[in-house]
């Protein structure tokens, strides 16, 4: 009884945040309208950018609704699950693109206040976007660490989800200390690589050992690893992609696109099993 008044109470807090986040966002939009049409007007290759980013949005909408039926099917629901981290990362994902689309059509339309707003906003959705996986990559540093005799406090399941929480806390107090004071856009820029890439490279980290080590048996580690690579190669590459294209149409609709395929593969990892028992013969 206790189990499924817990699960209730999880389904509607989880449902009135998707629904306020929903409203949020289409106040932005209607506030924004007016400019919005007109810049759509003006914008060569609009349409195509307003299709693959709702695109986008429908198909990860759809994985989130999967990983979070998941989770509510297990018997018992807990924040550490595999399924409510993946269902997190990708809801957030989510309302980040319809930033994303929204920022990219108001961009050329407003002052540079408005824009920087906007932007911070995103790099906070992004921010905790990653957290659901740098999560587990902190748990997992954490795991390979306790292999140590040294560290052999770290064993103790208590003591490490205590230290994870440290870190966890220290990372979001420190990224949104540099973004809420940050007063340039260019600073911002210069500031994206900076917490995206290390985020990534221990993400990659992550899949990499719980692969070699046959860890994480609910996923495929091995998919998620490849994954997970593709998406930090192609922040890397992105900024270069952009100087050589320019900020259009065409670019936006290429790095969508590039992002989608990653993000599908990144979905097949979660939802195919490992089968390490073929691994080890």
């Amino acid at each position: 009884m206790i189990s499924i008044q817990k699960k209730k109470f999880y389904l509607a807090t989880l449902l009135s945040s998707v629904i306020l986040g929903i409203v949020l966002i289409t106040l932005l939009y209607s506030f924004s309208w007016t400019i919005i049409i007109d810049s759509y007007t003006e914008y060569n290759g609009a349409l195509g950018v307003v299709l693959v980013i709702t695109g986008r949005i429908g198909i990860v909408t759809g994985m989130t609704i999967y990983t979070f039926i998941q989770w509510f099917k297990q018997e018992e629901q807990y924040f550490s699950d595999l399924p409510f981290l993946f269902g997190l990362f990708f809801l957030l994902l989510v309302f980040g693109k319809a930033l994303d689309m929204y920022n990219a059509f108001i961009f050329f339309q407003v002052g540079e206040v408005m824009v920087l707003i906007i932007t911070k906003l995103r790099f906070i959705i992004m921010i905790l976007d990653f957290l659901p996986m740098i999560y587990l990559s902190i748990g997992m540093i954490l795991f390979s660490l306790s292999l140590k005799e040294k560290n052999r406090s770290l064993r103790d399941e208590k003591r490490l989800n205590a230290v994870r929480v440290r870190i966890i806390i220290l990372v979001i107090i420190s990224e949104l200390t540099a973004i809420l004071t940050i007063n340039s856009i260019s600073v911002i820029s210069i500031l994206y690589p900076i917490v995206v890439i290390p985020s990534l490279i221990t993400i990659v980290w992550l899949f990499n050992f719980a692969y070699r080590n046959k860890r994480l048996s609910q996923v495929n580690a091995s998919i998620l690893w490849i994954g997970f690579t593709a998406y930090l190669v192609s922040q890397i590459v992105r900024p270069l992609v952009q100087f050589i294209i320019g900020e259009s149409a065409l670019f936006l609709i290429i790095a969508e696109t590039l992002d989608l395929t990653i993000f599908v593969l990144i979905f097949i990892g979660f939802y195919k099993r490992a089968n390490y028992s073929v691994v080890e013969t």
